[in-house]
């Protein structure tokens, strides 16, 4: 089961590769973020995470986030709902430096099944964009997302694998309504530094089946802790 696992991880980051390299994108980004949960009861959580993301080749600035968030564990804690806030700085299409405001409600599940972790995530997402900044048709911009996982357990070490996919549905679209936007297929591996702290280490593909934007090919690396 686990040669399986590893053939399938193997074959994802291949494809991912060579799909990026069939159709050049714009450049190759890096995604670097902090995240931190502290447990304020055995229901409620609390959540901060800074990420910065590069492009052109890792050195042009893309943006910056800044989110703060709170969530109720239910069902054994299986199952969570949170309500966030994030602060967006960035780069517009339009050259433009630019703050925008972004709020968003979370709803998750996950499901242990021998060293199989399946997890599913739904959310709501609102941002509200500097008209001073750029001429948009829709402000604030909706979007409804929807995040499907695979991790598995290898016993006794502290790497834990995973395969991602992530759905990006736009609501309020003026010209084309509501309409699938953006898929993003992640491969990666967490790393447990201790029983507090561990690392994600991947590789993401950002596809656009409009055709508005180029394919795009990211590495991550992300430090989570949880108190």
């Amino acid at each position: 089961m686990l040669r399986a696992f590893h053939k399938c991880l193997f074959l994802l980051l291949s494809l991912l590769s060579l799909s990026s390299f069939a159709q050049t994108p714009t450049g190759f980004g890096t995604f670097l973020s902090v995240e931190a949960e502290k447990e304020l009861s055995r229901f409620f959580s609390l959540t901060g995470e800074e990420e910065i993301r590069l492009l052109d080749n890792s050195i042009g600035f893309d943006r910056s986030v800044t989110s703060l968030g709170i969530d109720y564990a239910f069902f054994d804690r299986k199952a969570k709902i949170g309500v966030y806030y994030a602060f967006l700085y960035l780069y517009n299409n339009d050259h433009f430096f630019e703050s925008r405001h972004r709020y968003y409600f979370n709803l998750s599940y996950r499901e242990v099944v021998g060293p199989f972790t399946l997890s599913w995530r739904g959310r709501l997402q609102g941002t509200v964009r500097n008209e001073n900044r750029g001429e948009y048709k829709m402000n604030p911009k909706y979007v409804m997302k929807n995040k499907l996982e695979a991790a598995f357990m290898i016993w006794g070490s502290p790497w834990k694998p995973y395969l991602a996919c992530d759905f990006s549905t736009s609501l309020n679209d003026p010209v084309r309504g509501c309409e699938l936007r953006r898929l993003r297929f992640q491969g990666g591996a967490n790393y447990r530094l201790n029983r507090t702290m561990y690392m994600d280490f991947f590789l993401r593909c950002d596809e656009y089946p409009t055709g508005d934007d180029p394919r795009m090919l990211s590495l991550g690396i992300a430090c989570k802790m949880k108190f």
